[in-house]
């Protein structure tokens, strides 16, 4: 039972809603009537006029979510002895991220995960991180889409996860196969309002 009062801690922890709290200290505005209204690192940079403000504000929220999923993570699995670390790190690393996207501070309509995602790998496996930012960055410069990147770092982490630990991947490292499977899952899910537009639009320029 004490790794599921973890988790939940994790969840609440996740579901701290940084780029609201922040947009509201500097601009006084609510992220939720800015851009897509979006919870997120992305959306919230919207709310900032020069480029240094965006920027500043991107980079400031992602790592706060960032390390909402990271700290649980890591430090959680020291708590307890429920169950195995490595299992207890992805439960409440997985946690956190739900915590995000469903936050019950805010009617459960948050993020989309991708920096809360990248704090729990980056706890797991930097190796993983580390290719799966890299695959981030090459999508987003070659597409202009922050959010085509956002779907191909979720794709590129069970590929990384399998890659990198063939021998492991469904051995004693199952659990994060699994996590990193699941995230690739969910990020698309978050992402289908931005892939529905994306192709509209792509449809109505090829009319």
């Amino acid at each position: 039972m004490f790794v599921g009062l973890l988790c939940l801690c994790a969840f609440l922890l996740g579901a701290v809603p940084f780029a609201l709290l922040v947009v509201r200290v500097c601009k006084g505005i609510d992220v939720r009537t800015v851009g897509s209204g979006n919870v997120g690192a992305t959306n919230a940079s919207r709310a900032f006029a020069s480029k240094g403000g965006r920027i500043g504000a991107f980079l400031l929220i992602y790592v706060l979510d960032a390390a909402k999923g990271f700290a649980p993570a890591w430090f959680g699995p020291g708590l307890q002895t429920d169950a195995a670390p490595m299992l207890a790190a992805v439960l409440m690393g997985a946690a956190a991220v739900l915590g995000h996207v469903f936050t019950p501070f805010l009617g459960f309509r948050g993020g989309k995960g991708v920096a809360t995602a990248t704090g729990v790998l980056l706890a797991l496996d930097w190796q993983i991180t580390a290719v799966a930012l890299a695959v981030f960055f090459v999508v987003r410069f070659a597409s202009g889409h922050v959010f085509l990147g956002s779907l191909a770092l979720g794709l590129a982490l069970p590929a990384a996860a399998i890659g990198l630990h063939p021998g492991a991947a469904f051995a004693e490292r199952l659990p994060v196969t699994i996590l990193c499977v699941l995230l690739a899952a969910f990020l698309v899910w978050t992402h289908r309002s931005n892939l529905h537009k994306h192709f509209a639009r792509r449809a109505s320029g090829a009319a």
